[in-house]
């Protein structure tokens, strides 16, 4: 049983998994076999010697040689009968004779039977061994008849290749000795003839071959297969068998490329997969190790396996701007050898530029630009500028929407060479602002095809551009809140916290005239520096207002909230606006009304009425008045003893808005006190909130008088008092207990006056009208005996003093007005509205101490006073001067603002004051030309520079602080130029290739204007040369045919020349160089002359020669260091004869016998001879003849046709002739050059057995006997029949009885020496008589 593991595994995403699987093998019973050798079984026996010497011993086993030993031999019988007897056990084979014939061949045959089969049904016998015995000495015996190998090409010489042993045969006689076993090697060239081999040895002793001489497979000379014959000799006997040694092919050569570089020349255009060169490399190595796999290690070219190099992408000539462009590589071809080897070679292809593309525009085809809106007509607005790969000239147009191209438009204009675009001479700035921003331009780039001089000269192509001029904006316009005066009814916000996603309060809405990005507003609120309170945040770009998340808001400690937003806009000097309003504190009912006592207790008389006032009860509610409307209702009091439940009953508030408690059923007459609670209820939303108070009334039984409150001058149910009163002063004076109101503002105090008792109401605190406007204060007065009370309200007016001190709404005001503009042209414009608007603000109440008025407040001659007025009511400020911004570009000055009245704070004169900065800016104008630092300026630069580099950048300078610069370049003398400037930076640039040798200095002028004011200024670029041209050779291919093996030597071959186009010393200096194929071996060349001379005499014939020799000569400029110019060269050889024919080393034909040849006789084989010479000429046409052939009954065997070397047999052959078997025969093959020469080789023909005999026995009578006991099966004899045809591949022998027989029957079975036998075996048991056959 055998068990096989299969484990899949999990690659490139594909699921596994693991399966054991059990395989059970089933054993099948298979017979004995013999592990004798060699074959054919062979030994020796002397001529006398005693019965049951040793001969021989065979050796078998059971299951085809894998099993055990156990089996049983038996001799089925011996030629002549009775020679030899075997051991069934031992398999021993003895003599059953004492004399045995000298030099005759006795033979044995043998089978071997399994003793313990396991298939009863299973043929258990094995093939049948014949064993040859010799009566004398025999020769040694090879262990194999043919031995074979194969080494490798580079194995080492001395290295042992293969042990080619021989068996010794014993003496037969014991007493003499047979010598040393010597083994000779011999190589096989044709015939019989024995001759050393020049690559092999063999150990005379030890039979071991080794190598002697280096082989190489690549050699055509030498031989692949060696035919050798290995002789082993003792005792003056010998025998031989042959030996094939073949060379095995080692990847041993590298690939070798024809050239070192291949150059060639295609246009840009060439077709994809369209040939543009064949490059070929050779290897010397045969098979897988000679086949060639090209590479390339650049991705636009592909190649075959061929090695055609074709583009495998649109060629390109223009990548460095120039007319042509050379792609460099490497070609590799790698051999199929394990290891692979690989060699590269240079390829060069130049490509010429064709008319076929169209030009870029850069940096892309999106261009941007602004004109300032005040700009003049002629104003250069913007750069175009495209660029032709192919180098053509480009002009410039507009795309109009019709499809006609045109320079100019309503506004703009074109150069067409230039591509600068201007405003046109005759617009306004006034055309700019009606027309609508921004303008949108089609431009049209065209080529002139100048680039070639092919058919595509004629193609026009264009590209498109875009582009954008947008109006840039002068910042002249201030952010304005026009909402601002609404903001303070509609922003409100509840009181209460906004920890998260605080809700906005108001969106406030600045706007500004002007344009992007002066007309983009940034919004932040303003807070004054003493300021620490920041209750609200903005977002700075949507203007949301909204509640901070760090304050609270509380309407009873702040019903509103000042804000004060600052509008900033995004110019390069910001215009600032502001909007100040107030944020309405929404109440959310978050107090309960209280009352002005904690309980309330009062007297009646039990005689009263039905309709009596009992008491008032007052509560007040700290809410907004919505939230604060309180209404009085009646409850009984829970915490009371129970013969209260109903005192509630007896009363009644009969109007809920008063308070007042009424006496509503008479008062029983035991009843002496009555408790119930009083509710107070706001009516609040959204939900109303409650208070309650306990109420007694205690009943008398008679009469009861309360007291009473005097009406005095001291005794006022109302007094109004200044705000700034002292503290401590007497309010009010009467006989009254003591309150419980505003005991932080006012206190009630008890004095006797005259014996009698007094309160006296004075204010603890200063009084703020501003903080609080009046105040209700409850004045209770109670009998000490009786305990009835009487209450009094007493009202407390402020009125306001003149104690508040204006404030400023910001710290700093700011206004912009534009320079060179008179007061009247300022309001004309602007429509009467003010540079800038202060504000300030009085807490004080309307009239004279809140009415604020405004003043600039005067600082000597220069006075601010003197150049701005302000209106002293609405404090705009308006301008009284024409301003100069070169001059002065600010002016601070103050404000002040003052109420109408003195001032009541102490110490303080004449009206309350605050004073303010304010910073007016002057805004810039274009009043000022721009101008140029230097009346000339100079730049230089190198001839290769790239195009759109930069070369020198010229600044010009402007008094005007915002001015607008833009630069236009152009032609002293008129004409195009390759240098363009950009419009913004005055950076002049390279526009189009410079060529040093076409021009070499530039004189232009460069033109700043700032959109109404022009300068000018001289620019001189001056151009170097640099080495950006390699030498240019007379001939690309420099082509000559010399003798081969000329021996006059050295010869010159050429002489080159090459020049260079650059103007500068060192590239003149050039040097010469050969780069390739035979160089400083066969051909090199003078680096100063271009002498190129051949140096050694040139064989063109193989295997060492070449036909053609390719190389490349170099120019190198800058003496060798600089750029390099190629041209080819070619050394044709032309042939003469100096190559005889060649024929293989091992030239073999068959022909099978018995063929009747005819007329024309058999064909055999064709004998072709090589003549390396030149394949073009007659010394490679060969006549073929045979030199040596054989003859049979005097007429030659064989003839040979001149013309293709075919060999034909002339008769009839019969193989079993042993002087027919082979024949050896020369050939020959002369060329017919001048002179002509010859070749020769050997050619065996062998001739093919054919079953053309019958086959025969060696007797005509075989007798055996069989004993009675013998089974059924059992082998009674063997016999043998021989075959002269012995080669015949269908020479198999079968042997049955001639007549069925009662008793016998034949087997036909295998042999040892791969024939068969007939076996004789019994077939029934019973008396046997004697058969012969």
């Amino acid at each position: 049983m055998k068990k096989y593991s299969e484990k899949r595994r999990k690659k490139r995403g594909i699921s596994a998994r693991t399966q054991l699987i059990r395989i059970d093998v089933i054993d099948v019973d298979e017979p004995p076999t013999f592990e004798n050798g060699p074959k054919p079984y062979m030994a020796v026996v002397p001529y006398e010697q005693p019965i049951g010497m040793y001969i021989y011993k065979f050796v078998a086993r059971d299951e085809a040689g894998d099993g055990d030993k156990d089996v049983e031999y038996r001799l089925i019988n011996t030629e002549p009968n009775g020679m030899f007897t075997i051991d069934s056990t031992t398999g021993v084979v003895r003599t059953a004779v004492k004399n045995y014939k000298p030099g005759k061949t006795y033979r044995a045959f043998v089978q071997a039977r399994d003793k313990t089969p396991s298939d009863p049904n299973a043929s258990q016998d094995s093939e049948v061994a014949v064993l040859e015995v010799y009566a004398g000495d025999l020769p040694p015996q090879f262990v194999k008849h043919y031995y074979s190998v194969e080494i490798p090409e580079d194995i080492a010489v001395d290295s042992s290749i293969i042990d080619v042993r021989a068996n010794r045969f014993k003496p037969i006689n014991e007493n003499r000795s047979k010598g040393d076993l010597v083994y000779a090697l011999y190589s096989l060239t044709g015939g019989n003839e024995r001759k050393s081999s020049k690559f092999f040895a063999i150990d005379h002793f030890t039979g071991v071959v080794a190598l002697k001489q280096a082989v190489d497979y690549d050699d055509n000379s030498q031989p692949k297969l060696h035919k050798l014959l290995v002789v082993a000799q003792e005792d003056g006997k010998e025998s031989s068998v042959p030996l094939d040694i073949s060379i095995k092919d080692v990847n041993d050569n590298l690939p070798t490329f024809t050239q070192p570089i291949y150059i060639a020349t295609t246009k840009e255009d060439i077709k994809p997969g369209k040939t543009i060169l064949t490059v070929h490399a050779d290897d010397k190595d045969s098979n897988e190790n000679a086949k060639i796999v090209y590479s390339l290690d650049n991705k636009n070219f592909t190649i075959n396996e061929r090695g055609e190099i074709a583009a495998a992408v649109r060629l390109d000539a223009d990548q460095n701007r120039e007319r042509f462009f050379i792609y460099r590589f490497h070609v590799i071809a790698i051999d199929g050898g394990q290891p692979n080897l690989s060699s590269k070679a240079i390829v060069h292809i130049r490509t010429e530029n064709t008319n076929d593309e169209a030009p870029d525009f850069i940096p892309s085809r999106m261009y941007s630009a602004f004109v300032a809106e005040d700009a003049q007509g002629g104003t250069p607005i913007v750069q175009i500028q495209a660029i032709d790969p192919d180098r053509d000239q480009v002009s410039y147009a507009f795309l109009m929407a019709n499809g006609v191209y045109s320079t100019t438009t309503e506004l703009f204009e074109i150069d067409k060479d230039t591509g600068l675009i201007k405003l046109k001479q005759n617009v306004k700035p006034e055309d700019l602002l009606d027309g609508i921003s921004p303008y949108n331009l089609t431009v049209i780039a065209t080529d002139d095809g100048s680039c070639c001089t092919d058919e595509s000269a004629s193609v026009v192509h264009s590209q498109t551009a875009f582009v954008t001029i947008g109006i840039a904006d002068v910042n002249n316009n201030k952010p304005e809140f026009r909402d601002c005066e609404t903001y303070s009814r509609i922003a409100k916000i509840n009181e209460g916290d906004y920890k998260t996603d605080p809700p906005i309060i108001v969106k406030v809405v600045a706007t500004d005239e002007d344009s992007p990005p002066n007309g983009e507003i940034v919004y932040s609120l303003y807070y004054s520096q003493s300021e620490s309170r920041k209750p609200f945040i903005i977002n700075s770009e949507t203007g949301e207002l909204r509640p901070s998340p760090f304050v609270r808001f509380d309407r009873e400690q702040r019903a509103q909230e000042e804000v004060t937003v600052k509008a900033t806009d995004k110019g390069e000097r910001p215009l600032i606006g502001f909007c100040q309003f107030t944020v309405q504190i929404v109440d959310i009912n978050d107090n309960a009304p209280q009352f002005d006592r904690a309980s309330y207790e009062t007297s009646i008389s039990r005689s009263v009425s039905v309709g009596y006032s009992v008491i008032t009860i007052f509560a007040d509610d700290a809410d907004a008045p919505h939230n604060a409307r309180i209404t009085y209702s009646l409850s009984e009091d829970n915490s009371a003893e129970s013969e209260h439940k109903k005192d509630v009953e007896y009363f009644r508030i009969l109007n809920e808005n008063s308070g007042e408690i009424t006496l509503v059923n008479q008062i029983p007459p035991l009843k002496d006190r009555f408790i119930f609670n009083v509710i107070a209820t706001d009516n609040g939303i959204p939900f109303a909130q409650n208070s309650t108070v306990q109420v007694i009334v205690n009943v008398h039984e008679k009469q009861q008088s309360a007291p009473q409150w005097q009406s005095s001058p001291d005794c006022r149910t109302a007094i109004t008092v200044d705000e700034d009163m002292p503290v401590n002063s007497i309010l009010m004076a009467n006989g009254a207990n003591r309150g419980t109101n505003n005991e932080l503002h006012f206190r009630e105090f008890l004095e006797k006056v005259n014996g009698r008792d007094w309160v006296v109401v004075r204010n603890m605190v200063g009084l703020d009208y501003e903080q609080q406007q009046n105040y209700t204060l409850t004045l209770t007065a109670m009998d000490m005996r009786s305990m009835v009370t009487s209450d009094k309200h007493f009202h407390i007016i402020i009125r306001d003093k003149n104690d508040a001190v204006p404030r400023f709404t910001v710290d700093r005001f700011t206004g912009t007005i534009e320079e060179e503009q008179t007061p009247s042209e300022f309001m004309s414009k602007y429509g009467g509205r003010p540079i800038t608007t202060v504000k300030a603000e009085d807490a004080d109440s309307p009239g004279p101490q809140s009415e604020v008025r405004y003043r600039i407040i005067g600082d000597g001659i220069g006075s601010a006073a003197r150049l701005f007025r302000i209106d002293e009511l609405s404090g705009g400020i308006y301008p009284l001067e024409m301003f100069d911004r070169e001059k002065n570009d600010s002016f601070i000055f103050d404000v002040e603002a003052r109420d109408s009245m003195d001032s009541s704070l102490p110490g303080a004169t004449g009206p309350n004051r605050d004073i303010v900065k304010v910073q007016i800016f002057v805004a810039d104008i274009n009043d000022n030309a721009p101008y140029f630092d230097e009346k000339r300026y100079e730049g230089r630069v190198s001839e290769n520079v790239d195009v759109n580099q930069d070369i020198i950048t010229i600044k010009a300078h402007d008094l005007d602080r915002l001015s607008n610069l833009k630069y236009d370049i152009y032609a002293v003398h008129g004409g195009r130029i390759p240098f363009g400037v950009r419009t913004d930076s005055g950076a002049v640039f390279v526009k189009e290739p410079l060529d040093y040798e076409e021009e070499n200095v530039y004189h232009m002028k460069l033109l700043v204007t700032d959109g109404k004011h022009n300068a000018t200024t001289d620019l001189f670029v001056y151009i170097d040369d640099v080495n950006d041209n390699a030498p240019q050779f007379e001939k690309s291919l420099y082509e000559i045919t010399v003798l081969e093996e000329d021996q006059d030597v050295p010869k010159t071959l050429f002489i080159v020349k090459a020049y260079d186009a650059d103007k500068d010393a060192k590239s003149k200096e050039i040097v010469y160089r050969l780069e390739g194929q035979g160089v400083g071996e066969f051909f090199r060349v003078n680096e100063r002359t271009g002498r190129i001379e051949m140096i050694r005499p040139l064989d063109r014939d193989p295997p060492a020669g070449v036909p053609v020799w390719n190389f490349i000569v170099q120019a190198i400029d800058d003496n060798g260091r600089g750029l390099i110019g190629y041209a080819d060269v070619q050394v044709n050889l032309r042939d003469i004869n100096d190559n005889a024919p060649i024929f293989p080393s091992n030239l073999v034909g068959s022909i099978d016998e018995n063929r009747e040849p005819g007329n024309d006789g058999v064909y055999v084989m064709t004998a072709t001879a090589v003549d390396y010479d030149d394949p073009r000429t007659d010394n490679v046409v060969l006549e073929y003849s045979i030199g040596i052939n054989k003859e049979i009954d005097g007429q030659p065997v064989f003839r040979i046709v001149p013309s293709n070397g075919k060999i034909y047999a002339m008769r009839r052959f019969d193989r079993e002739l042993p002087s027919e078997r082979e024949f050896v025969i020369e050939v020959r093959a002369t060329d017919k050059g001048n002179p002509p020469l010859e070749g020769s080789g050997n050619v065996t023909i062998q001739v093919k057995d054919v079953n053309d005999n019958q086959p025969f026995f060696e007797k005509s009578f075989y007798w055996s006997s069989v004993p009675e006991t013998a089974l059924v099966g059992s082998p009674i004899m063997s016999v043998s029949a021989l075959d002269k045809d012995n080669e015949a591949k269908d020479n198999v022998f079968s042997y049955e009885l001639m007549e069925e027989d009662k008793y016998f029957y034949m087997t036909t079975e295998a042999d040892s020496s791969s024939s068969s036998v007939g076996v004789l075996r019994v077939k029934t048991v019973s008396s046997f008589g004697v058969h012969g056959a």
